[in-house]
């Protein structure tokens, strides 16, 4: 398998994101890039031919597309299938190697001094798993949940972005640290039970650590409490039945867990910057 072996600093630059949907028997378009494309299948799965090369992408894997290779869909998908997109550039020199990094030591090149800054290398997979889903769709999200409409939107993105770069090259190197794992945790608790009251005492109970140090390690890896990530994901979850489903706004409130429906449309509108009536509407007009 090829890696796509590059130095930096300068780092990678992430230019724009997505999520698309895909329905049965759909194919992927027919394209030569002059960016990377990243393609992480959320649900489903997507059939992408890369230089005659084929690849069947699954729910929970990503394919690297080089830039300059043609690309496209030589078969329709067996089921509806969900993905996120990232399209990026490297500002350096890179290759396609055979051989990847395998000891996290090995990633610094140089410590730097006074005068000169450190500098790493970096071995991405072009095709691989990944082992933590949750946490590397939690990155997606705060890649392409920044609030557009302050001026330093995309330099947020470009730091979610690194840290999703740096994710890739600590999974091929095997090597999750220990908040990762409560993280991953965390997560999985919160995705699994937000439509019910959740308390960081569940949380912490259910991971066998003390509340202060989940939110520390929270805080640390995704840059945000527990209590932030669940009313994130509870907003994620409310756009998506505000897009597809005609129900109330109090019944929308409460199938993403919270029982006050006034207090669900201000927190909506803190969080997205509009209500939900108007982003229903802002949807139906596109």
């Amino acid at each position: 398998m090829f890696h796509i072996e590059f130095f930096a600093p300068p780092s990678p630059t992430f230019i724009q994101g997505g999520i698309a949907i895909f329905e049965k028997g759909t194919k992927h378009f027919r394209r030569v890039f002059t960016v990377f494309d990243l393609i992480y299948v959320k649900s489903g799965e997507l059939y992408i031919t890369e230089a005659e090369i084929p690849y069947t992408v699954r729910k929970g894997q990503y394919i690297l597309l080089v830039p300059g290779f043609e690309h496209y869909g030589h078969k329709g998908g067996s089921m509806r299938t969900e993905y996120y997109w990232l399209h990026f550039a490297i500002p350096t020199h890179y290759e396609l190697v055979e051989e990847g990094i395998t000891n996290w030591a090995d990633i610094q090149i140089s410590k730097g001094d006074h005068e000169t800054p450190p500098t790493y290398k970096f071995s991405i997979p072009c095709f691989g798993k990944i082992e933590n889903p949750n946490f590397i769709e939690t990155i997606f999200l705060n890649i392409l949940n920044v609030d557009h409409q302050t001026p330093d939107y995309q330099l947020r993105q470009q730091l979610h972005f690194h840290e999703f770069l740096l994710y890739l090259q600590k999974e091929a190197c095997k090597i999750p640290t220990a908040a990762e794992k409560v993280v991953e945790g965390a997560v999985n608790y919160i995705q699994e039970h937000y439509k019910e009251e959740v308390k960081m005492e569940d949380i912490a109970a259910a991971l066998h650590f003390h509340p202060d140090y989940v939110t520390r390690c929270m805080q640390k890896i995704v840059g945000e409490t527990p209590n932030m990530y669940l009313n994130k994901y509870r907003m994620n979850q409310a756009k998506k039945l505000l897009a597809t489903t005609d129900d109330k706004i109090a019944n929308i409130a409460q199938e993403v867990g919270i029982e006050d429906s006034t207090y669900f449309s201000k927190l909506f509108k803190r969080m997205e910057g509009t209500s939900p009536i108007e982003y229903r509407k802002m949807i139906l007009r596109r």
